[in-house]
């Protein structure tokens, strides 16, 4: 479909940036109006790459759960992601991906902290952060470039 999503988005953001900043002169709407053209630009950058990296991201968080669930699964820090797993399908991939989050969060917060663990809990911890840094570095691209700006 022509103009993409993207491309509406960045000529929003240019008729912000050229038209409408140029003549606000109030702070605290210039101040909200930077707000806005920071969440634009956010969302010209994940419009097109969201599908993609949600998809990915469902797949490691996925893989990551069944392998913890394989290697650990009696273990109680597990419960939640055997709990998700034995459930089944949780609907649209956001609905999946959201769910994987919060079990992967509750595993991490069943497990004691660092260093009065076991090895089989630093262990699956590792796994965890290992994955967390996957799903951090798919997002960076989004989120980076376009959080970088003048400050609100």
């Amino acid at each position: 479909m022509q103009p993409s999503a993207r491309a509406l988005i960045e000529a929003i953001i240019t008729s912000l940036d050229e038209v409408v900043m140029p003549v606000v002169t109030d702070k605290q709407a210039a101040s909200s109006l930077r707000s806005a053209r920071t969440l634009l630009d956010h969302l010209a950058r994940r419009v097109e790459g969201e599908a993609d990296m949600l998809s990915a991201d469902n797949a490691d968080a996925l893989a990551v759960c069944r392998a913890i669930a394989a290697r650990f699964g009696g273990h109680q820090a597990v419960a939640a992601i055997a709990a998700f797993l034995a459930a089944g399908p949780h609907g649209s991939p956001q609905g999946r991906n959201e769910a994987m989050q919060t079990v992967i969060e509750a595993t991490l917060r069943g497990l004691p902290p660092a260093g009065a663990e076991s090895d089989e809990e630093a262990e699956i911890r590792a796994v965890l952060r290992d994955y967390l840094g996957r799903r951090f570095a798919r997002e960076r691209e989004m989120i980076f470039p376009a959080f970088l700006g003048p400050p609100f």
